[in-house]
């Protein structure tokens, strides 16, 4: 039985891909501060304001319920600020925002790959090896207020196409940064549907290929790619 890794597993789209994995046959981890889903998951203590303890979570994941095969990174700290008012937020959350939104981020995917070699093909079965970032617009367009919550997602964006499309692409690993969007392609914003990425998540868990890195989705319809505008109101 395959494992699943949920860091920033909160009461929606953490939820909802707990309960849609475990269906599925995979053991569940879950990562927060705090315990707030069913205690029937196992819970991982773990701040992703320290990417330093990013290795002993991944290690306590493996040695309770074994390597994971997917890896879901939704941690976020969102940080806006008023729209005059670029620089509002102090150097001290900057550092916390970075380390949440990019470093860890990147402390989990390279643990992720770590685990994905010690598996090994037979390992991770035919879906593969699977790391997804859930992200938003912020990497493709600019909405006022939310210039350093884009700065974030924007580097965690480049280094999922970076894995997907430079490194990996000829391994049994897929990376994604994906993005629910309204109907239109515009900015879903906090009114996220936890049940329609638990869906997308799992398909592209199960599909041994890896699709497009930046996995924009719709609610109801799957994956759509848009364009946007460079700035957004």
């Amino acid at each position: 039985m395959s494992t699943a890794l949920i860091i920033g597993a909160g009461p929606n789209v953490g939820l909802a891909c707990a309960e849609a994995f475990s269906k599925a046959g995979f053991k569940i981890a879950l990562a927060s501060r705090t315990q707030k889903l069913d205690p029937k998951y196992r819970h991982f203590a773990f701040d992703a304001l320290d990417p330093d303890s990013v290795p002993a979570l991944f290690e306590q994941v493996s040695s309770t319920l074994g390597v994971p095969s997917v890896v879901i990174y939704n941690a976020l700290s969102h940080g806006s600020t008023r729209k005059d008012e670029p620089f509002e937020r102090d150097l001290p959350f900057v550092h916390n925002s970075l380390n949440i939104n990019v470093v860890s981020a990147y402390a989990a995917a390279h643990e992720a790959v770590k685990g994905f070699e010690k598996l090994g093909v037979s390992g991770l079965g035919p879906g593969g090896g699977t790391f997804i970032f859930t992200g938003n617009i912020l990497n493709v367009s600019t909405i006022p207020g939310l210039m350093l919550f884009g700065m974030n997602k924007s580097a965690s964006a480049h280094m999922i196409k970076h894995l997907a499309l430079a490194v990996y692409h000829d391994k049994p690993y897929k990376f994604y940064y994906a993005d629910e969007r309204l109907a239109d392609g515009i900015y879903i914003g906090r009114h996220l549907n936890g049940d329609a990425h638990a869906d997308n998540y799992l398909e592209l868990a199960k599909d041994p290929k890896q699709r497009d890195w930046n996995y924009t989705f719709v609610k109801g319809k799957g994956y759509v790619k848009f364009t946007v505008p460079d700035m957004l109101e």
